[in-house]
C-alpha cells in the first residue's frame, strides 16, 4: 500500500520525523508531495491513503479540499498541527479515515496504526503494478520521431561549475567539459545510450527500454566509483571533479537531438527536478521504477532514502 503526505512546506521536517517508522517499512511506500502539487493527483488509487496537511488553512478551503478528494474517490486522512479545524466529527462524517494533531506526532507513528486504517478501508497489497511500457523493436532502429516510447533516462551534471568558472577561462572550461562529455558518451554508447540533450555542464542520456533489464545501471555505478580516475585520466580537468547522476524509467515523445525544444514531458521535468533539486551532493540516485528492475545483488548496493515528488528514491552506497 501507499501513503502520500501532502504537506505545507514549513511542516515538512516535523512530518518526516512523524512518518519515519512508516518510511522504513517494507510493506508501505511513503511519499511527500508539496500542497501546491496536489492538484496533479487525478486518478483514484484504491491502495493509497492521502494524508492532507490542513494546518492553518481556512475552514472553507478545507471543506473544498475534502470535497475534491471525495469526488475523486481518494482515501484520505487529516493532519492538523495547530488544531485549527475544530469540527473533527465533520471530517470523519465526510470520510476522513484518520486525524493527527501535534500532540499525536511527538513520537513516530507506529506501522500498526496504518495497517489498522488500511484494514478499515479494505486496502490490500497489490499483486503487481501495471505499467504502460511502450517498447521499441530493435532498440534505436525501431524508434520513429514523433512517437512515444519507454526509455531509461540518465541525468548527469558536473557540480561546482560556478566555482570552476571563477578560476578557469570560459573557453578552457568549455574544452574541459567537452572532454568529460565525450568520455561519458563513449562509455554509455556501449550499452545503447545516446546523448539527447546537453546544456553547459548538464547532460541527459536515453536508453531504449527493453522491459526486462537495465545494463546502463552498471556503467552509472562505474562513473561513480571511478570518479577520480575519470577526472584525472579521461578528461582535461587535471583535478578531481564532482558530479551527480539520476536515473528513471518513463515515457516520452521522441525527437532527434537538436529538435527537442517542443517536447513537453512530465517524466523529463521530474528527472531534472530529481537531479538538480534533490541530489545536492555527488552520487547516483535512482527512482523506484529503476530499482525494481535490478537483480538482488545490485539492489543491496542501494539505500532507500526520502521520497521526492511522489516517488521513492534509492541512493548508491559507497561501502
Amino acid at each position: 500500500m501507499n501513503i502520500i503526505i501532502i504537506y505545507q512546506k514549513k511542516n515538512l521536517p516535523v512530518l518526516q520525523k512523524a512518518f519515519a517508522s512508516i518510511m522504513k517499512s517494507k510493506n508501505i511506500s511513503t511519499a511527500f508531495v508539496d500542497h501546491t502539487e496536489y492538484r496533479k493527483i487525478q486518478t483514484p488509487d484504491k491502495s493509497t491513503i492521502y494524508y492532507l496537511d490542513i494546518t492553518g488553512i481556512k475552514k472553507a478551503e478545507v471543506e473544498k479540499l475534502v470535497k475534491k478528494f471525495n469526488n475523486n474517490g481518494h482515501s484520505f486522512a487529516i493532519i492538523d498541527l495547530k488544531n485549527s479545524f475544530t469540527d473533527i466529527a465533520w471530517l470523519f462524517h465526510n470520510n476522513a479515515c484518520d486525524y493527527l494533531n501535534k500532540d499525536m506526532l511527538i513520537k513516530p507513528l507506529p506501522e500498526k496504526r496504518i495497517q489498522a486504517i488500511a484494514k478499515l478501508k479494505g486496502i490490500t497489497p497489490k499483486a503487481q503494478t501495471v505499467h504502460n511500457y511502450i517498447i521499441a523493436k530493435d532498440s534505436w532502429k525501431g524508434i520513429v520521431p514523433d512517437n512515444e516510447y519507454t526509455f531509461c533516462f540518465l541525468f548527469i551534471e558536473i557540480l561546482d561549475i560556478d566555482e570552476l568558472k571563477k578560476h578557469i577561462g570560459s573557453e578552457h572550461l568549455n574544452h574541459k567539459i567537452f572532454s568529460f562529455r565525450r568520455y561519458v558518451e563513449e562509455l554509455l554508447y556501449q550499452v545503447d545510450g545516446r546523448c539527447w540533450m546537453w546544456m553547459d555542464a548538464t547532460g541527459l542520456f536515453l536508453f531504449p527500454f527493453n522491459g526486462t533489464s537495465l545494463p546502463a545501471i552498471y556503467h552509472a555505478i562505474r562513473l561513480v566509483l571511478n570518479r577520480i580516475i575519470i577526472s584525472l585520466e579521461h578528461t582535461t580537468f587535471n583535478q578531481a571533479i564532482r558530479y551527480r547522476i539520476a536515473m528513471h524509467i518513463g515515457n516520452t515523445i521522441y525527437q532527434p537531438r537538436g529538435k527537442t525544444g517542443t517536447i513537453i514531458s512530465d517524466c523529463i521535468n521530474s528527472l531534472f527536478h530529481l537531479g538538480q533539486k534533490y541530489t545536492t551532493n555527488e552520487g547516483l540516485f535512482i527512482t523506484e521504477e529503476v530499482y525494481n528492475f535490478l537483480n538482488q545483488k545490485t539492489k543491496k548496493m542501494f539505500d532507500k532514502v526520502k521520497p521526492f515528488e511522489g516517488r521513492q528514491i534509492h541512493a548508491f552506497k559507497y561501502s
